[in-house]
C-alpha cells in the first residue's frame, strides 16, 4: 500500500504542459535578415537604404538622393509595395527611406523575373512588411540623431487588440543656415522631411486578423536662385525662387483568414493621396495631385498531393490632376542634351484617369524532393493607353545536392508609361507601356555550416521605351516608343552567418546596360551602366555592450555625356550653352566609400538606451557623381570652365535611443 501511495503522489507532482497555437498570431518580430540589414554601418538604422550594399544595385542621382537602379534599369521602372499594397514611393528626396526602423519585419529586393503577383514593374520590386504590433505594456521610444529623431508609441489595447505609432522628422535643416548665400544660392526654406506609421490590429478568434494601417511622408524645401549662381548663368530661366513640397497619405484595411492545410485567404483595401508641387523661375509651377483606390485579393490552398495553387486579382482607380505653367524640355534620359529639346512656354490644366484591373494565378508542384515548378501568369489591362498583356512567369528549383541549389526564372512585364511623357499637350496620349523580358539563372552552395555563397545570372531585354522626337517643331508628337534596351550581368556573393561575435558578406558584380535608337539604328550606353561593383560589410560584437560595423563600396564610375564646347544661347544674348559629345562616352572616375559604426549599449534610469557613433565616407574620398559647365567673366565657345559635382564627404554623426 506505500508503494502505490507513493506512485500516486508521484503522478499528482507531475506538470503538465499544454502548448496551444493559434493561426492568426501577429507577427511582431523583425527577421533575421532584415535585422543584419538593420546593422550595417553608415544607414542610421535604415535598411532600405542598405540596398545599396547589395549587388547591381546604384544610386541614381548621386549619394545626395535619387531612387534606387535595379540592374541596369531605370529608377522608373521599378514598383514599391508595402503590406502587399503598391505605393508610390519608399525613399524621400535625399535617399532615406520613409520608415522607422523599429517597425520593418521583412524586406525583400525582387531585382528580376519577379512572380505574378507583382505588376506595373519592368526594373526591380521592393516589397516591405510591416511588423504587427506587440501585445505588451505601452512602450514610449525616443531616437535621437544628427539626421533625424523620432517618437514611437506601441502597446496593448486589450488582450486581441494592440497598436503602435510612429513619427520622425529629419534634422538637415539644423546644419544648412537659411538665409546666408554661396556662389548665387540662398537657402530660405532649408529642406525638412517627415513620416509617420500607424497601425491598430485585432486578433479576431484563432483564424482571422483584421488591421488598420495609416502611413505618410512628406518633403518640402527651398533656395533662391540669383544671376550671380551657376544654373542662373547657365540657363536666366531658372533665376527664382525653386520650391518643392512633396508628400503622400495612405490608408488601408485589411481582413487576413487561416485555414487549415495552408489555406490563407488575403483582402484588402487602401485610398492613397499624393501631392507633388514645384514653383521655379518667373512663375513656373507644377503642381500634381493623385487620388488612388485600390482592391487586391488572393486565396492559397493545397488542392493536390505536393499543388499549392494561388489566385489574386488587383483592382485600382486614378485620378490625376495636373497643372503646369512651364517651358517645357522634351526629353527623356536617353538626350544628351536636353536644351536642344527646349519648347515654348505653355500652360495647361488637365485630368488623367486610369483604371487598371489584373488578375494572377501560382500552380506551385513539388515535383520530388529535388524538383519545384512554380508556374504563373498575370492578365492586366489599363484603360487609359487601352492595352491588355498576358504575362507568363515560370520558376524553377532543381535542388541538386543537399548543398547546391539551382534556381532559373522567366517571365514578362510590362508598367504605366510615364506622366511627362503620356500627357496632351506635353506629352503623347497614344504612347504605349514599356515592356521587358528577364531571364535569371541561380546558384546557392551551402559551403558549411556559416558559409554560404550565390552566383545570379540574369538578362533584361526592354522594349517601347520612350524617346523623345526629333524635330519639334514640325511634329506635334513629342514621344514616341523607338528606344529598346539590354541589360546583362553577373553576380558573385559570399556570405557569413553569425558565430563568436562577427559576421557579414562580400559581393562583386559586371554588368552592361545598354538603349538603342531604333530610328538611327544607334547603340549606347546607359547613363547609369556600371560594369564593375564590389561591396563588403562587417559586424562585429566585442560584448554585451559595444557592436562595431564597417561597409565598404567600390565601383566604376558611371557613364556621362562630355562637354566638348560652348555655343551662344539663342534666347538670351551673352549667355553660353554647353554643347554635349557623344552620348555617354565618358566614364566617371572610380567610386570608393568606407562608413564606419559603433554601437553602445547601456542603461538610463533602469531603461534600455543605444548610442550610435558613425563616420560617413571615412576616407574623405572625393567622388565625383559628375561634371557641369562653371560659367565665367570670360567665357568663350573656346574657352571654358567645366567642374565635378562631388558626392557626400566626410560626414560624422552621434545618435541616442532609448524605451520608456
Amino acid at each position: 500500500m506505500l508503494a502505490n501511495d507513493t506512485d500516486e503522489k508521484e503522478k499528482q507532482d507531475i506538470e503538465v504542459i499544454e502548448v496551444t497555437s493559434k493561426r492568426n498570431q501577429a507577427n511582431t518580430e523583425m527577421t533575421e535578415e532584415t535585422q543584419e540589414l538593420l546593422n550595417i554601418a553608415g544607414i542610421s538604422g535604415d535598411p532600405l537604404s542598405a540596398v545599396y550594399s547589395m549587388p547591381g544595385i546604384v544610386y541614381a542621382g548621386g549619394d545626395s538622393g535619387g531612387e534606387p537602379a535595379v540592374r541596369g534599369s531605370s529608377p522608373d521602372d521599378n514598383a514599391f509595395y508595402v503590406d502587399d499594397m503598391p505605393v508610390g514611393y519608399l525613399f524621400h528626396l535625399f535617399g532615406d527611406s520613409i520608415f522607422n526602423e523599429n517597425l520593418i519585419r521583412d524586406f525583400q529586393l525582387h531585382p528580376a523575373a519577379f512572380g505574378s503577383e507583382y505588376g506595373n514593374a519592368t526594373g526591380g520590386v521592393f516589397d516591405v512588411q510591416l511588423r504587427d504590433p506587440r501585445h505588451q505594456d505601452i512602450l514610449t521610444t525616443i531616437d535621437l540623431s544628427m539626421l533625424r529623431s523620432g517618437v514611437m508609441v506601441e502597446g496593448s489595447v486589450t488582450d486581441d487588440q494592440a497598436f503602435y505609432l510612429s513619427y520622425r522628422r529629419s534634422q538637415m535643416h539644423l546644419f544648412l543656415p537659411e538665409g546666408e548665400e554661396e556662389d548665387g544660392y540662398t537657402v530660405f526654406k532649408a529642406p525638412i522631411s517627415d513620416d509617420y506609421q500607424a497601425k491598430y490590429q485585432w486578433l479576431v478568434g484563432e483564424s482571422h486578423k483584421l488591421t488598420f494601417t495609416a502611413s505618410g511622408a512628406s518633403d518640402t524645401g527651398g533656395i533662391n536662385i540669383s544671376e550671380n549662381s551657376e544654373s542662373g548663368r547657365v540657363d536666366p530661366d531658372s533665376i527664382g525662387d525653386l520650391k518643392i513640397s512633396t508628400g503622400f497619405d495612405s490608408q488601408s484595411l485589411s481582413w487576413q483568414f487561416y485555414g487549415e492545410e495552408q489555406k490563407l485567404m488575403h483582402l484588402v483595401a487602401s485610398h492613397n493621396k499624393e501631392e507633388s508641387k514645384q514653383s521655379f523661375g518667373n512663375g513656373q509651377f507644377i503642381d500634381i495631385d493623385e487620388e488612388e483606390y485600390s482592391l487586391r485579393f488572393f486565396y492559397q490552398l493545397a488542392w493536390f498531393e505536393n499543388h499549392k495553387l494561388g489566385f489574386g486579382a488587383d483592382y485600382s482607380k486614378s485620378m490625376v490632376d495636373y497643372e503646369f505653367d512651364i517651358i517645357p524640355y522634351y526629353c527623356t534620359d536617353h538626350d544628351a542634351d536636353c536644351n536642344q529639346q527646349k519648347g515654348e512656354r505653355i500652360q495647361d490644366s488637365t485630368d488623367l484617369e486610369v483604371e487598371n484591373i489584373a488578375i494572377h494565378l501560382d500552380e506551385i508542384w513539388n515535383i520530388n524532393d529535388n524538383w519545384q515548378v512554380n508556374l504563373g501568369i498575370r492578365a492586366e489591362r489599363d484603360d487609359y493607353t487601352e492595352q491588355s498583356f498576358i504575362h507568363p512567369r515560370l520558376s524553377i528549383n532543381w535542388y541538386a545536392t543537399d548543398a547546391l541549389t539551382v534556381k532559373a526564372k522567366a517571365g514578362t512585364y510590362s508598367r504605366f508609361p510615364d506622366i511627362s511623357t503620356a500627357l496632351r499637350k506635353i506629352g503623347n496620349p497614344e504612347i504605349k507601356s514599356p515592356e521587358a523580358t528577364h531571364y535569371s539563372l541561380a546558384f546557392e552552395y551551402q559551403l558549411t555550416d556559416l558559409w554560404f555563397t550565390s552566383i545570379d545570372i540574369y538578362q533584361k531585354n526592354l522594349t517601347e521605351l520612350a524617346r523623345s522626337t526629333d524635330d519639334l517643331q514640325e511634329n506635334d508628337i513629342k514621344y514616341t516608343n523607338d528606344l529598346t534596351g539590354d541589360a546583362k550581368g553577373i553576380e558573385w556573393v559570399i556570405k557569413r552567418e553569425r558565430d563568436n561575435g562577427w559576421y557579414g558578406w562580400a559581393s562583386l558584380s559586371w554588368s552592361k546596360s545598354e538603349r538603342t535608337d531604333e530610328i538611327t539604328n544607334t547603340t549606347s550606353e546607359y547613363y547609369l551602366d556600371t560594369p564593375l561593383l564590389a561591396n563588403v560589410v562587417a559586424n562585429y560584437q566585442l560584448n554585451e555592450h559595444w557592436d562595431f560595423g564597417l561597409r565598404l563600396t567600390v565601383r566604376s564610375g558611371a557613364k556621362y555625356t562630355p562637354i566638348v564646347g560652348l555655343r551662344e544661347n539663342p534666347d538670351y544674348p551673352d549667355h553660353y550653352l554647353p554643347n554635349y559629345g557623344e552620348l555617354n562616352s565618358k566614364t566617371l572616375p572610380v567610386y570608393h566609400r568606407l562608413d564606419l559604426e559603433a554601437k553602445y549599449h547601456t542603461q538610463y534610469f533602469g531603461q534600455d538606451a543605444q548610442w550610435t557613433f558613425a563616420v560617413i565616407n571615412a576616407m574623405a574620398q572625393e567622388n565625383i557623381s559628375g561634371y557641369y559647365y562653371d560659367p565665367q567673366d570670360n567665357d568663350s565657345p573656346n574657352n571654358y570652365t567645366i567642374s565635378g559635382e562631388e558626392d557626400i564627404g566626410i560626414f560624422p554623426y552621434i545618435g541616442l535611443k532609448m524605451s520608456f
